[in-house]
């Protein structure tokens, strides 16, 4: 019985452990290339880049334990950061065009 109790709560701490690490931000925020000079493979890494880390900082504030204001203000610059990879997209489209 104490074998059991004892391999439940290691199981316990382990799926806590990888539960608390899920829930992290997303990291630092990939650079943007120069819409002036990028060339189309370069836009399509970044895209893919903005992309992956939208949405895992999406899920970050899914679970995170974050008041409303704190909430509020991650999300702005969530959106503020899409919106300004979206000016880069426009200027590059316009530059090729």
């Amino acid at each position: 019985m104490k074998k059991l109790v004892l391999t439940c709560i290691f199981y316990c701490g382990t799926a806590m452990t990888s539960f608390a690490l899920a829930c992290e931000p997303a990291g630092e925020k990939p650079e943007f290339p120069d819409p002036n000079t990028a060339e189309t493979p370069q836009m399509v890494m970044a895209n893919n880049a903005v992309r992956e880390y939208v949405a895992a900082q999406t899920e970050y504030l899914n679970c995170a334990r974050l008041n409303a204001a704190q909430h509020r203000r991650e999300v702005r610059e969530l959106e503020e950061f899409a919106e300004e990879f979206n000016e880069i997209i426009r200027a590059f489209r316009a530059r090729n065009s």
